[in-house]
C-alpha cells in the first residue's frame, strides 16, 4: 500500500486487497466504513459498518473481504 493525496492506494494486492487492482485506491473511516475505487474495472466498492468495541480490525476484516471479492466476481461476469 502507497498513499496518495488523502487515499491509500494499493500497489500490489494482497491479503484483503488481493482481488482488487494495482492502482485501487481508497480510504477508511474510524468505525468500519471503507470506499474503494478500482479504476481499470471502473468500480466502486463502498463497505458501510458500524464497528465499536468490534473484535476486528475493519482493515483487514474478513467480512470485507468477502464482500469485495463478491463485488468483483459479479462486475467480471
Amino acid at each position: 500500500m502507497g498513499w496518495g493525496l488523502g487515499v491509500i492506494v494499493v500497489r500490489r494486492p494482497q491479503t484483503v486487497t488481493s482481488m482488487l487492482r494495482p492502482g485501487t485506491f481508497g480510504h477508511g473511516g474510524a468505525f468500519g466504513t471503507q470506499g474503494w475505487m478500482d479504476v481499470e474495472r471502473d468500480m466502486f466498492l463502498i463497505y458501510l459498518v458500524a464497528r465499536a468495541n468490534f473484535p476486528d480490525n475493519s482493515d483487514s476484516s474478513p467480512l470485507r473481504g468477502i464482500f469485495q471479492q463478491i463485488a468483483v466476481d459479479a462486475i467480471e461476469r
